[in-house]
């Protein structure tokens, strides 16, 4: 083997959203570098594309045209003869033409770059310089490097449940590559990507069993927000809500699912068609040798430090697979810039902000969030001060039928920037782009205040609150006395 003709100056694990933007930024601002992009299915994209954020939002549109057709009466629109049926081979072939088209133009992407190989196997550390591949044949290659990026994603965490219904059980992965639409399904775990499949399966027709461990759902977000949600999941017809419950066993028999789970002490059973495990994500790390590389990790991931880099200083990590921060695609794309900025500086020059983060949950209505939330800040010894506004009120969403949810602002009191944004309501994803950029430009209220925003949309609810809670805090600050004083004395100078 020419140890030389496998060395390269960069060596990328994953081709996913950390992956592939890393190896394409460091290789275009390095046309001398010689780039190795390494992924095990061979095809760009990873987890978010092929099993996540993509299909399932090709899902989530089909089922609200779907069930669009029953508000239409509400907007006077009268379709008694008509009842819309689900073509289940368009929404599949859907999905197979953007995921090859995404995919196909990452690759084009990289192809044009003439400094950047993409290799497909399963990649695993052999010592601090070097990596192995495994390719499908088993046939192995040894690589040289200076420098490695680890974005090797997670997969679904799965319990350990008794029962010889747990191997044959689905997870987003399996579920979104065979596309087989069941008569019915018992979902365990009420996180995002549980309240998400549930929602969008129920719209299309499918009975769902969703079974959480809490008494609530979502305890990631204010539950003041989640509340509004699981109110909306107990008045849907298609679901049948089961939290506080503790699945032990899933048992597979005469081609049905038998889930057995503790409630209040009292042990239950529900019988369905299929089963979908969604009890969290756990990094991909087993497999990459990481001690090897002298590479601190434990369960919850690899350990790096603010820049992202690990304990070997040669090597970077960072989305899914990494101890700290959100998990979700374009976090890891951000990171991805991060990663490849300190790579060309050859020095650690940018930092990690995640305070900055923002997230859309697809569910109906949407949640979104971007910054710290008011439990965050309050943990942190941060005084700060809310405002919610009321989409009862809103123009658009009366026009829309949707007139219900929250916005809700977390203010720093002494500065009144706005460091945190929570939102629920039916669309809005269409404003969560307006919310992260108030979030990472450090506005304040009186920004907002300030900005004009076309009448009637529901991006104006931004300005409706921050004049609200600016007329609250000015109210309040006259009431003291030494701010009639101030004031006199301003307006004589």
């Amino acid at each position: 083997m020419n140890k030389k003709l496998n060395k390269y100056d960069l060596v990328v694990i994953g081709g996913g959203p950390l992956g592939t933007p890393t190896a394409l930024e460091f290789a275009k601002m390095n046309p001398s570098k010689k780039v190795l992009l390494i992924d095990k299915k061979g095809m760009l994209g990873g987890e978010c594309l092929f099993d996540g954020c993509i299909p399932s939002k090709i899902l989530e549109v089909s089922g609200e045209r779907l069930n669009s057709f029953n508000k239409l009466k509400s907007f006077g629109i009268n379709l008694t003869d008509t009842h819309p049926k689900l073509i289940w081979k368009a929404i599949v072939n859907k999905k197979k033409s953007i995921l090859s088209n995404r995919t196909k133009g990452a690759q084009k992407k990289i192809d044009s770059i003439d400094n950047v190989t993409l290799k497909k196997g399963s990649a695993s550390f052999n010592d601090k310089n070097s990596i192995k591949i495994v390719i499908e044949d088993k046939s192995e290659e040894i690589v040289y490097f200076d420098k490695v990026v680890i974005g090797a994603g997670s997969r679904t965490f799965i319990p350990p449940f008794n029962g010889n219904g747990v191997k044959k059980a689905m997870t987003n992965k399996e579920f979104f590559y065979d596309m087989v639409l069941p008569k019915d399904i018992t979902i365990i775990g009420d996180g995002p990507i549980g309240i998400e499949l549930t929602q969008i399966l129920s719209k299309l027709g499918v009975k769902v069993n969703l079974i959480g461990n809490r008494d609530n759902i979502l305890p990631m977000i204010d539950k003041t927000f989640s509340n509004i949600l699981l109110e909306k999941l107990q008045k849907d017809m298609n679901v049948n809500l089961i939290l506080s419950a503790e699945v032990s066993e899933i048992n597979f028999k005469n081609k049905f699912f038998e889930v057995v789970y503790n409630y209040k002490n009292v042990i239950k059973n529900i019988k369905s068609s299929q089963v979908l495990i969604a009890t969290g994500r756990t990094p991909n790390i087993e497999e990459l040798n990481l001690e090897n590389a002298s590479i601190k990790f434990d369960k919850k991931g690899i350990i790096v430090n603010e820049y992202l880099q690990t304990s070997n200083p040669n090597i970077y990590a960072g989305g899914d697979i990494i101890f700290k921060g959100p998990r979700f695609a374009h976090t890891a794309s951000y990171e991805a810039h991060i990663i490849s900025q300190n790579l060309f500086f050859n020095r650690n020059k940018f930092k990690t902000d995640f305070d900055k983060n923002s997230w859309v949950l697809f569910s109906d209505p949407n949640i979104v969030n971007a910054g710290i939330s008011e439990n965050e800040a309050k943990n942190r010894g941060i005084d700060v001060i809310t405002g919610i506004y009321d989409y009862s009120i809103d123009a658009k969403s009366q026009i829309d039928n949707e007139d219900f949810g929250l916005l809700k602002f977390v203010v720093e009191k002494k500065s009144l920037r706005i460091i945190g944004i929570n939102i629920i309501t039916v669309n809005a994803h269409s404003i969560s782009g307006e919310a992260a950029l108030i979030i990472t430009n450090k506005l304040k209220l009186k920004d907002l205040v300030n900005t004009i925003h076309p009448h009637p949309t529901l991006s104006e609810s931004f300005t409706f609150l921050a004049k609200e809670m600016m007329g609250k805090i000015m109210l309040e600050r006259m009431k003291n006395p030494l701010f009639k004083v101030g004031f006199l004395i301003k307006k004589l100078l």
